[in-house]
């Protein structure tokens, strides 16, 4: 039997696990033994889960929830950031964290949340919730309802931490996590002020079927559907999609028509379909973050974020001159790392302070790499804040103007 996509069993769905003070959450029980960045406050909470697979079997644990924060006390407006789907390698997953996408959303001022949801990685013997089952026969209304939920569930922990404005929320999520994240949106959870949809879908194979995900049809009803609840509460949730034409899980046309379904359901939809990116587009959002970066920035500002997330390329001062162009009193390990610089491809950047750390990078979202492994090390201050703060002292073949 195909279950009917109507506007109430979305809302009904969606917000059944999700309502504020059902769970609790409790820190992490220990640290993991991954470094957190302490510049960007790095941490991870554990936030109680559970939600019904396609066949109504429960499945439930912790989701290790990582968190990024600016310096200062808040309250900071929020981001939810929701990863996608491998389904062969789904218990190989690692925590998530996103951190090129997380430091972009920091530095426009906002705390960042990236769940790990349940059936990936430590969580994958909870079960499955968010597989579609069959390819002849997907249940993908199950798998995305599992899916929002944990969403909305991690939305409704964070909500209620003292240094977080959830009136001003944005749920951002890749693949699976992007049509998620177009699921949640629908059932306007009061705060949610934007969402974006980075290579949203499922069902997709590259390998078996490169572009042509399964059963097309009932996903562009289920846009359809998502678009209609979304449009039930005036004004609608403003959503930006980014797909790039050589994605290979979901091809441009299938974007196309799933953003043309979300529109007829009354959804507001702003569509970007980028040029090819690299040898996949669906990887746009991990590897191109100098693309969609400026898109999300344009976005956001009539929202009433104008603080620019990417970094600005700092003005250059003189062409680079080999080893001569070291920075005047740099440490031998300082000088070390420039030369790796030297030796890198371009795109490049290298950063550096005045107690010794240092750092360089190569290739996507140069300049803020190069600053986070430059600031990996330096001690924190107790009230949050860096003992030294780095700066970019080369970027390309050019010595640039020092700022941070």
């Amino acid at each position: 039997m195909t279950r009917r996509f109507t506007r109430a069993w979305l809302l009904a769905a969606i917000t059944a696990c999700a309502a504020p003070g059902t769970l609790t959450a409790q820190p992490a029980a220990a640290p993991e033994p991954e470094r957190l960045q302490a510049d960007i406050r790095e941490a991870v909470v554990r936030v109680p889960a559970r939600v019904e697979d396609s066949f109504g079997k429960l499945a439930e644990g912790e989701l290790p929830v990582t968190t990024f924060r600016p310096v200062g006390p808040g309250p900071f407006p929020l981001v939810i950031i929701s990863h996608g789907r491998n389904s062969e390698k789904r218990a190989d997953y690692k925590r998530q964290r996103y951190e090129s996408a997380a430091r972009y959303f920091v530095r426009k001022g906002f705390a960042v949340a990236v769940p790990l949801r349940l059936g990936y990685g430590e969580l994958a013997e909870a079960g499955d919730p968010e597989t579609s089952v069959s390819c002849t026969q997907p249940r993908y209304g199950a798998a995305l309802q599992a899916a929002a939920q944990q969403i909305l569930t991690v939305r409704a922990f964070m909500a209620r931490l003292p240094d977080i404005d959830a009136s001003r929320t944005v749920l951002v999520g890749v693949s699976v996590g992007g049509i998620a994240t177009v699921a949640a949106t629908s059932a306007h959870v009061p705060g949610q002020i934007a969402a974006i949809n980075f290579a949203g879908g499922h069902g997709g194979n590259p390998d078996e079927h490169p572009g042509e995900p399964c059963q097309t049809e009932q996903l562009r009803r289920l846009f359809r559907a998502y678009g209609e609840a979304n449009a039930s509460v005036k004004p609608a949730t403003p959503t930006l999609w980014i797909y790039a034409e050589n994605d290979r899980y979901f091809g441009p046309r299938h974007a196309r028509r799933w953003a043309d379904a979300y529109a007829a359901g009354g959804g507001a939809v702003e569509l970007r379909l980028l040029p090819a990116h690299g040898e996949d587009g669906h990887k746009l959002f991990t590897t191109g973050n100098d693309v969609w970066q400026p898109l999300a920035d344009a976005f956001l500002a009539p929202l009433g974020f104008t603080t620019p997330g990417q970094l600005a390329q700092p003005a250059p001062l003189q062409p680079l001159n080999g080893e001569a162009s070291a920075p005047a009193g740099a440490t031998a390990g300082q000088r070390s790392g420039f030369q790796k610089f030297l030796e890198a491809k371009l795109p490049r950047a290298y950063a550096l302070d005045g107690a010794g750390h240092w750092g360089f990078a190569s290739g996507d979202d140069t300049l803020s790499r190069a600053l986070a492994f430059c600031q990996r090390n330096i001690r924190t201050e107790p009230n949050g804040t860096p003992a030294t703060t780095c700066h970019v002292h080369a970027v390309d073949e050019a010595v640039v103007r020092s700022a941070p």
